[in-house]
């Protein structure tokens, strides 16, 4: 049976997981290993697509005929629909000008163009891809704007107008101004979420340590095709940017929204900064408006605590100008972009769990239905605030060893480049419940190795294995190169040893520059040993030993999906490889 993928990482809980692939097995894969198959030409910007490619299969085409396609929107606000099955073009359409490339959106010009950054979602049922362009009149960041668009599966026609979001508005109460949306400051990286008839758009800024940063969750009712209500992390202070290195908003069966922010303020009332937060989104009624607010949380730092200052301070009282960026990032040695946002949330629904980790490597496992409500005070002393989690925080990226606790009364203490190297989680760690050690979780961080671990009922994480390579091996940057390894799983149901780890890593820096990547599949299951007793975990099979050229995309995962397995590239290409 073919399987769709219609969201990043493969569901609303971003599990990041598909136990549904019969064909790419580790056995089969170990015997006879895989080859590029054909490649999906992105033209229109050097390094082509930041999301991740889409896969429905049946898609009913304009004269009657059916296609299983894969979809693709390009930071060139491109959209491309190949058949799946050979690679051969069906149709694309461009949804507006994007912006040219400018140091005011980045310091490091690797893309010619920003237009659809974010991975897209698909509604099946309608027949529909939703996507968010930044478009710009003249391709300037002042003039630019994030539009939402509607876009038919069979044939790329818009099947709305497109809605801009410009102005969307949001009243905190507490007697502060309303905030506005201004798409001219807000990076749209987070991949889109649709539930409950509605697409959830979330942002994070252009510079997230910037005074003016503000994160923001924008809903858009696909029926009426309007804005239906829109949320800020911050009302008195700045930031609570959502980008999670692009993985995407989470919701739960019954609709709630779970997200993870990043740099910014705290005070558990208006300012959501370095928080997993649960979200409830009421749709319009009648006369009343509709809304998303804030139900639960958890927050194991403020940005004050990190800088050694007032663990449970609010940052207002630091003078800024809000029109450039105060504070040094953290490969730089300051320690004010620590941001827990960094990476993303995993809704462990079948455990009750929201599991994710950060700039600092640590996972927290957060109680899906009691969060813990972390109040500013609880940051004074924090040891009450960590038992509010299901599980003491554990070293998951990478381990200091034991003297350093992964649970500080000092946040400030974490303010270390062990071995000399940054350990950050970007994007959100694997998910899965395997047969042969039950609930799993593998994580990649920067600098470090692939990492795999077993995930009790009652939240404890227990290491299992890693792999012997290493992400970003050939840095020569000070403290390492980004972003670590990017990641999906597939499995052939309940087949004893059947799953596949597969992960594409850079060798060098991701961050400042493009450079080679390398793809890898992993046994996920079944591990080697070291010769130190500890185990491995096994190769099946790698690129660099096939002399396969690719260059590496940051933040976006591959994707396995009916015996076939799609590989972004910043080489304006995306590779697909089959058994050989």
């Amino acid at each position: 049976m073919s399987i769709s993928v219609l969201t990043r990482g493969y569901d609303n809980g971003r599990d990041g997981a598909n136990p549904q692939e019969s064909v790419l097995t580790a056995a089969a894969v170990r015997s006879r290993g895989i080859r590029r198959l054909f490649s999906l030409p992105l033209p229109g910007d050097r390094r082509g697509a930041e999301a991740q490619p889409l896969i429905v299969p049946g898609v009913a085409l304009p004269g009657g005929r059916t296609r299983d396609l894969v979809l693709l929107a390009t930071m060139a606000n491109q959209v491309f629909a190949f058949d799946a099955n050979d690679g051969t073009p069906v149709w694309q359409r461009v949804l507006g000008r994007p912006i040219t490339s400018s140091s005011q959106i980045d310091d490091h010009p690797i893309n010619d163009h920003w237009g659809v950054l974010s991975t897209p979602v698909i509604g099946a049922a309608a027949g529909v891809m939703y996507a968010c362009a930044w478009i710009s009149p003249d391709g300037s960041p002042a003039k630019a704007q994030h539009w939402l668009h509607a876009v038919s599966l069979g044939d790329g026609r818009a099947v709305h107008p497109p809605l801009n979001l410009e102005g969307a508005s949001y009243d905190p109460g507490h007697g502060l101004q309303v905030q506005r949306f201004a798409s001219a400051t807000r990076k749209q990286r987070a991949s889109l979420l649709l539930v409950l008839g509605t697409v959830f758009i979330a942002f994070g800024s252009v510079f997230e340590t910037n005074r003016d940063s503000r994160g923001w969750i924008i809903a858009c009712d696909t029926n009426s095709w309007r804005i239906s209500a829109a949320w800020a992390g911050a009302a008195k202070g700045f930031g609570a940017g959502i980008w999670q290195a692009g993985s995407g908003l989470a919701a739960d069966r019954d609709g709630f929204i779970y997200c993870m922010t990043g740099n910014g303020t705290f005070d558990a009332v208006t300012d959501w900064a370095e928080s997993f937060l649960k979200l409830r989104y009421t749709p319009p009624a009648g006369r009343q408006a509709g809304s998303i607010a804030v139900v639960d949380w958890w927050t194991p730092y403020t940005d004050d605590g990190r800088s050694g200052l007032d663990p449970s301070g609010d940052e207002y009282t630091i003078p800024a100008p809000s029109n450039r960026r105060v504070y040094t990032i953290d490969h730089n040695a300051g320690w004010d972009d620590m941001d827990l946002g960094s990476g993303g949330p995993v809704l462990i629904e079948d455990l009750g769990f929201i599991v994710g980790a950060g700039k600092d490597g640590i996972l927290y496992v957060v109680k899906k239905g009691a969060m813990g409500k972390t109040q500013a005070a609880d940051l004074d002393v924090p040891t009450g605030n960590y038992a509010k989690l299901a599980a003491p925080p554990i070293w998951f990226t990478f381990y200091p060893g034991p003297q350093v606790s992964a649970a500080p009364n000092d946040i400030s203490t974490l303010n270390q480049h062990f071995f000399q190297r940054t350990h950050h989680q970007h994007a959100a760690p694997i998910y899965w419940r395997s047969s042969e050690h039950g609930p799993m979780l593998f994580c990649w961080g920067e600098n470090g190795n692939l990492r795999a671990w077993s995930l009790a009922a009652n939240g404890v994480a227990t290491y299992l294995a890693c792999s012997a390579e290493v992400a970003s091996a050939q840095s020569g940057e000070q403290f390492g190169g980004m972003p670590g390894g990017m990641m999906c799983l597939s499995a052939d149901g309940a087949t004893p040893n059947s799953a596949v780890l597969w992960a594409c890593i850079p060798y060098l820096d991701a961050n400042t520059g493009v450079g080679p990547g390398r793809l890898l599949a992993y046994d996920a299951t079944r591990f080697g040993t070291f010769g130190d007793g500890s185990k491995q975990l096994r190769v099946l099979w790698d690129s660099q030993d096939w002399n396969l050229g690719f260059s590496f995309c940051k933040f976006t995962p591959p994707v396995v999906a009916n015996g076939k397995l799609y590989v972004p590239t910043y080489d304006a290409r995306v590779d697909v490889y089959g058994l050989a």
